[in-house]
């Protein structure tokens, strides 16, 4: 990085950005020092934000952080109003900070509904007629994929985000030749989400910008008959998926095996994945912060917003609302912007992934702690989930 930093217009031009990212993220740092809770979810790195949430909840329905230009709410009413309402239109200024931001996820609602459209169960293109077909293939991959693990891996890194990618390409239609590229692609632009409010590394985050133009390219080399809508579906697709639904997988295995008996619960009957996954959207969703921008002034929860106003959503705060119905659905993925074109696939992939390693690996245990991702407020991704099968080794007495 250092001669692209000094040399030429393009080297001032990225060191310019990465100030920029290093000043974006320092803001977020002094606004957390500051104890603004919503900063603190920001800055949150291996632990739980689940107190700096409820600090949130605790100023009102709806809270101005100030230092992070944003309002924020954990209430459900208030979320689901910011959901349904046509002032909240985009997620958010693609001009603000911070700096290295996706090209790719920035989609209205105008925008989003007939590219959504092609990316339905039986459209142009996606393969799967429905979403059982789905967890077919995604069965047959993940067996694929367990059979050439050890005894030992990482469940994050080995089987979760190995398995999305072959699964992926398969749906949109990519000759087998470009699977493990595009694996590779996705695995590039992991941070891609969590990159939408806060500020990456500058190596993560030049690694995703290089990763999507390759992802485009690949995309137009391998898509059938591409256009210029089934290109940029298929890119929104593919990063909206990818990551979620390896996040979505590897919280709801912790959480089985961090309940007495809760794996061999489901390896008993692992047609229980759905359910399983249903409290892993509620407790432990794979995308916990959504951020939306006004494009028309509006009142939401007794508050003038003017238009340039955000507002980021806590989902798994929201998710706790202990006014919500007690009947209330898991919120979720948010899908009216991005997620439109790509939540429809996430829980088919995810049930088959966890259904299969049930089926496969009844006697599987965490064999170590897992990790969350720095700098990963948006997803808390893991970084390694190591999980072991078989017996527990016995230890002998000296």
């Amino acid at each position: 990085m250092s001669s692209e930093l000094l040399t030429g217009d393009s080297g001032r031009e990225t060191a310019r950005r990465a100030r920029r990212n290093q000043l974006a993220r320092a803001a977020q740092w002094f606004a957390a020092l500051e104890a603004d809770p919503y900063a603190r979810v920001l800055r949150t790195g291996t632990g739980t934000p689940d107190a700096a949430e409820e600090a949130v909840r605790a100023l009102g329905p709806l809270h101005r952080s100030t230092l992070a230009d944003t309002w924020v709410t954990a209430d459900r009413a208030v979320a689901e109003e910011v959901l349904a309402h046509p002032a909240f239109d985009a997620p958010g200024p693609a001009g603000g900070p911070p700096p290295f931001r996706s090209a790719v996820l920035t989609l209205d609602r105008a925008s989003a509904r007939p590219l959504a459209a092609l990316t339905g169960f039986g459209g142009p293109l996606v393969w799967a007629e429905d979403a059982g077909r789905l967890e077919k293939r995604t069965a047959t991959w993940a067996r694929r994929l367990l059979a050439a693990l050890g005894r030992r891996f990482d469940l994050a890194e080995d089987y979760a985000r190995r398995l999305t990618g072959p699964v992926l390409a398969e749906q949109l239609g990519l000759p087998e030749a470009a699977h493990e590229r595009f694996r590779r692609l996705l695995s590039d632009c992991r941070h891609t989400l969590d990159g939408l409010l806060c500020p990456q590394g500058h190596a993560a985050a030049r690694a995703g910008e290089t990763a999507e133009r390759a992802l485009a390219g690949l995309l137009a080399e391998a898509l059938h008959r591409p256009t210029a809508d089934t290109l940029r579906a298929a890119r929104i697709t593919a990063l909206g998926a990818a990551e979620p639904t390896a996040v979505l997988v590897s919280n709801a295995v912790r959480l089985l095996l961090g309940e007495p008996g809760g794996w061999r619960r489901l390896a008993d009957d692992p047609d229980r994945a759905g359910e399983a996954l249903a409290r892993t959207l509620r407790t432990a969703p794979p995308v916990r912060l959504e951020s939306r921008a006004v494009r028309r002034a509006v009142t939401l929860a007794g508050t003038a917003l003017p238009v340039g106003a955000r507002v980021t959503l806590l989902v798994a705060a929201v998710n706790r609302d202990p006014l919500a119905a007690a009947d209330a659905l898991p919120f979720g993925l948010c899908a009216d912007l991005h997620f439109g074109l790509s939540a429809h696939l996430v829980e088919p992939i995810a049930r088959a992934a966890l259904r299969t390693l049930a089926e496969t690996l009844p006697d599987l245990r965490a064999d170590g702690d897992p990790v969350t991702r720095l700098r990963s407020p948006v997803l808390r991704a893991p970084a390694s989930q190591p999980v072991a099968a078989g017996p527990v080794p016995r230890v002998l007495d000296p």
